[in-house]
């Protein structure tokens, strides 16, 4: 699989509007992301691990040492530390891939660990099925049950200037209106004058 290009870190303030937030996954529900990894021993113990394709506690042999967090001894113990994690359809959950081709393609794919929808460069040619050409797409495709405008699941953006404005942001995390610091230019649409405004839009 080829690797997934990343805009430059320039760009990044100016493109905060393109990530979509619901609530990111724990450290504990990340490691139910890694892939299955046996170990470099040899010993044969049957251990069960998180499967992201499949969305399912499913047993593998572990060699005994090293590996990572995805492995429990049970599959009770794989169930009650990932049954949390917010079912998504199957193409959302495979990684970005910008392909081997070397268009400059500006798409949008699911983030399974933020789950957030985010800005990729696609190549043009391959990848997979978890690449959409604009963000309400992906929105549309892998978050089927957001609520509120779009704008409110943007991340706070304080923007580029110096300025230091108070205004209001809608965190998704406690679904509620925080204050911070506007700079005066840039940002993104999560910015309102007012505690109210934000409830208003984002609240209904």
């Amino acid at each position: 699989m080829a690797p997934v290009r990343r805009l430059p870190l320039l760009l990044l303030p100016l493109l905060a509007w393109a990530a979509l937030a619901q609530r990111p996954l724990t450290e504990k529900q990340r490691a139910c992301l890694l892939p299955p990894d046996e170990g470099p021993c040899r010993a044969l113990v049957p251990r069960w691990y998180y499967d992201r394709h499949t969305q399912s506690c499913q047993e593998f042999t572990y060699g005994g040492c090293y590996g990572n967090a995805n492995n429990f001894r049970t599959f009770d113990d794989c169930e009650k530390s990932c049954w949390t994690i917010k079912k998504v359809p199957k193409l959302c959950r495979m990684e970005a891939d910008g392909g081997p081709c070397r268009s400059y393609l500006r798409r949008y794919a699911f983030n399974l660990s933020s789950m957030r929808c985010e800005e990729f460069i696609y190549g043009g040619c391959y990848g997979n099925g978890n690449n959409f050409r604009d963000l309400q797409s992906c929105v549309d495709h892998c978050l089927p049950e957001k609520t509120g405008p779009l704008l409110c699941y943007s991340p706070k953006d304080e923007g580029l200037c110096s300025s230091s404005v108070p205004r209001y942001y809608y965190d998704t995390k406690t679904k509620s209106c925080k204050e911070f610091r506007y700079t005066g230019c840039g940002g993104n649409a999560n910015n309102f004058v007012t505690e109210k405004d934000c409830y208003s839009v984002c609240r209904n």
